[in-house]
């Protein structure tokens, strides 16, 4: 027997201790790691509920903050809605106190040229260049045989029929061929009317624009006045009419010329524009003076009013009209203009009627128009 067996016979209990220790471990240890590993995943567990529950509480505070968001809109637009509306009311009152307006002046317009043809008919004096001419007063604008779109502006503006001094001066205005006028005519009788209706009658809309009607006045006030009142509503339906205002200021490119079938102006502008060539007159149909008492009357415009007239074709006709006409200033005006009908009226105490009726309107508009 060797040592060792001999060793180990004689120590029973430490074989078996070295048995023991070479035995392999017991599988219950990979039963007692489980509580371990459940102990994690419910720590995980742990962990992510916590998450999962701020990000349910960030969900409804994101939605209530896009609701209030739509809601903060919503009002808004109602808001703004409501305020179109107070707009739309303000404005339609606006527009029915200016139509009013219109009406009431209309009427009183119509009532004034009534009243006005009732005093002048009889002491209204037409002398006919022509006396072998057969050319009558026009009770109504149909008889003038206008064109559409005359005609339609004119009962667009307003005008029933015919005032005194229409009634015989437009037959002559649209006579073929063209007669020279002198009228007179007191203010608000309709003599504007009259001769924008003789130039716009004889353009010929073209292109290039070619200079066809001139029209002269004192001031630049009143040439302002004759193109927003008088020619921008008789030719709404004249498309493609330029028309020029010749007026201190107004700048025409050294080298170009004036692109308008219609100017209007004041003398000074107008004989400068020519010297220059700005505009050429050779085409020129219809030559007015506006105020022409003024216009031709020594200690007025004579010298200029001259100098355009000079510079005027032949065959153009001329019309000139005033509310006054000093027998000196038609003696003179006759020199001017190649066998004109004169139509004068004798001013009375009518004239004042009908100016009263006139300041009366106008009067009544303003009121009307205030807030």
């Amino acid at each position: 027997m060797s040592e060792e067996e001999a060793k180990a016979e004689s120590t029973p209990a430490a074989a078996e201790e070295t048995a023991a220790a070479d035995a392999p471990a017991p599988v219950a240890d990979a039963d007692a790691a489980e509580p371990t590993a459940s102990a994690d995943e419910k720590k995980v567990e742990e962990e992510a509920k916590p998450a999962t529950v701020d990000g349910a509480d960030a969900a409804p505070a994101k939605s209530t903050e896009d609701e209030e968001k739509k809601a903060a809109e919503v009002r808004a637009a109602v808001e703004e809605e409501a305020k179109k509306e107070v707009e739309a009311e303000e404005a339609a009152k606006k527009e029915a106190k200016r139509k009013s307006a219109e009406e009431l002046t209309k009427r009183l317009q119509r009532l004034a040229l009534d009243h006005q043809k009732e005093n002048t008919h009889e002491r209204l004096q037409v002398i006919q260049a022509d006396q072998s001419s057969h050319l009558s007063s026009a009770k109504t604008f149909q008889e003038l045989n206008l064109p559409k779109h005359l005609l339609d502006a004119i009962f667009e503006m307003g005008f029933e029929r015919p005032s005194a001094i229409q009634e015989e001066a437009l037959p002559r205005i649209l006579a073929d061929p063209p007669r020279n006028v002198i009228g007179q005519a007191q203010s608000g009788s309709g003599k504007t009317a009259a001769f924008v209706v003789g130039m716009l009658f004889r353009i010929v809309v073209d292109a290039p624009a070619s200079v066809q009607a001139l029209c002269v006045t004192p001031t630049r006030e009143l040439a302002v006045q004759i193109v927003q009142k008088a020619v921008a509503p008789m030719a709404a339906h004249m498309t493609g009419l330029k028309v020029q205002l010749a007026l201190a200021g107004e700048m025409v490119e050294r080298g170009k010329r004036v692109d308008a079938h219609l100017i209007v102006g004041t003398p000074g502008k107008i004989v400068d524009w020519m010297k220059r060539k700005t505009f050429i007159t050779k085409n020129i149909k219809v030559f007015v003076l506006d105020e022409a008492d003024n216009m031709v009357a020594e200690s007025g415009h004579r010298a200029n009013s001259l100098l355009i007239k000079k510079q005027m074709p032949k065959s153009c006709q001329s019309l000139f009209f005033s509310a006054t006409f000093p027998d000196e200033v038609v003696q003179f005006a006759t020199k001017m203009v190649y066998n004109p009908d004169k139509i004068l009226i004798e001013r009375g105490p009518e004239a004042l009627v009908s100016s009263l009726w006139s300041l009366t309107a106008c009067r009544a508009t303003f009121l009307l128009s205030c807030p």
